[in-house]
């Protein structure tokens, strides 16, 4: 019996749809519209039954709006805990609400999303990129699992994270396999949450050492700022707790890596855009803020299947689009699905980077959605946005430079695997 056999039969058939979304992976979305007589096009509201739940799936600028209305939706343990468990740690943002998640978010915005703190980061990733690229001259190398470290230290250090590369590169990695093995069933799965025991208690120590004076962090880095964080109620969030906070300021822009080897399959696939965004690099003579190489990094975050959905619970009865919402109901918004959406995008299947030139703020686009929809201040949007598309086009202009060949072998990827990425994580030399 298969691994998803086994997983299907011991999950049984109370939970109806939840086995078929581990079968189908990103596929599951468009299979259940046909199985409800949609089309693949057609943006209606699906009903189903989730985990032994009605649930209802949604998508579009209409679904955004609902999905991301805090006075109606609620996230406390929305998301399955095999998922959030590993993914976000105990107490984290992602499952609070009201009061609690705006006092919390407002440290985030503070320490990630804050321009200030972006343009602070901008360095860290150009010099670990050009370090990449110096070492693809030397030997082959691998787009996804050499930016997992990239990312990392450039992401630590700005964090405030004290340490050589050395010992850096051991938590990058460990962050980086979390979210590379949360939803694989079993191995990587159990390492997940090997690894998210293990960075839970490395973290908590970093908040203590930085309370107690052992550790000095730059004021204002996600160190220092989570170590002094008090809550809702006055008091300093245990350590434990501020070191997922920590974590969860630093993950995310670990996770891009996946992103990056995507990057690496459409350069392959749409070569044309390499010459441009060369061109760029030769003229800035650097590889952040280049305008094509970041529209490039944003039309590989609209096709690529990062995060197929996120759920909620309805707050309250109400009625919405022909359909009845019951108070507890989870109500799930379709992302890729909603990135891809006919009725929101022209041509939502082609690779297009040229629509997102001359856009000052994507995320302003409703229905652009790779990392969460809505205000980031006031909602629930991932504030690391501006950081993920830093270094994912700052990996563009990196790729694109003279001499570097990406190997066009193993690129595919499976859609029933979540999370999924290139087979190959992107084989890459410089000559």
């Amino acid at each position: 019996m298969t691994t998803m056999s086994t997983i299907r039969s011991a999950l049984g058939t109370k939970v109806d749809q939840a086995a078929k979304l581990l079968a189908d992976g990103y596929l599951f979305q468009e299979r259940l519209r046909a199985s409800k007589g949609r089309k693949a096009g057609d943006g209606c509201p699906i009903d189903f039954t989730f985990m032994g739940k009605p649930a209802t799936l949604v998508r579009g600028s209409k679904g955004v709006d609902l999905f991301y209305n805090a006075k109606r939706m609620m996230r406390e343990e929305a998301m399955p805990l095999p998922v959030r468990g590993p993914l976000f740690g105990a107490g984290a943002i992602h499952g609070t609400d009201d009061e609690v998640h705006q006092a919390r978010k407002d440290n985030f915005i503070k320490v990630v999303y804050d321009d200030a703190q972006v343009e602070r980061f901008k360095p860290l990733i150009e010099d670990e990129m050009r370090k990449v690229v110096e070492t693809w001259g030397r030997r082959e190398g691998n787009v996804y699992d050499d930016t997992v470290v990239a990312y990392g230290r450039a992401v630590l250090k700005w964090a405030g994270v004290p340490g050589s590369d050395v010992d850096l590169d051991p938590w990058a990695k460990r962050l980086g396999q979390i979210v590379e093995g949360f939803g694989h069933m079993p191995a990587g799965h159990t390492l997940a949450w090997v690894n998210r025991a293990r960075c839970d208690k490395w973290a908590a120590g970093l908040i203590e050492k930085q309370r107690s004076g052992q550790i000095n962090a730059p004021e204002g880095s996600a160190l220092c700022e989570w170590a002094r964080y008090r809550g809702t109620d006055g008091k300093l969030l245990d350590a434990k707790l501020a070191g997922i906070e920590l974590q969860n300021s630093i993950r995310p822009a670990i996770a891009v890596s996946r992103f990056a080897a995507f990057a690496a399959r459409f350069l392959v696939l749409y070569p044309q855009y390499r010459e441009d965004i060369a061109c760029e690099v030769e003229t800035s003579g650097t590889l952040v803020d280049n305008e094509h190489a970041i529209a490039f990094a944003q039309e590989v975050r609209r096709l690529s299947p990062f995060v197929p959905m996120l759920p909620a619970f309805a707050r309250e009865d109400f009625e919405w689009e022909g359909h009845q919402i019951k108070e507890g109901q989870r109500v799930i918004i379709d992302i890729l699905g909603t990135n891809t959406d006919p009725s929101e995008w022209e041509e939502p299947l082609r690779f297009k980077p040229e629509r997102f030139l001359g856009v000052e703020d994507a995320e302003a686009i409703k229905a652009f959605i790779p990392q969460g929809g809505g205000d980031v201040a006031t909602g629930h949007r991932c504030p690391g946005e501006k950081v993920a598309v830093t270094e994912l086009a700052a990996t563009v202009s990196a790729l694109c430079q003279p001499g570097i060949n990406i190997d066009p072998g193993d690129l595919d990827y499976d859609p029933t695997m979540m999370p999924t990425r290139p087979r190959s994580g992107g084989r890459v030399q410089k000559d």
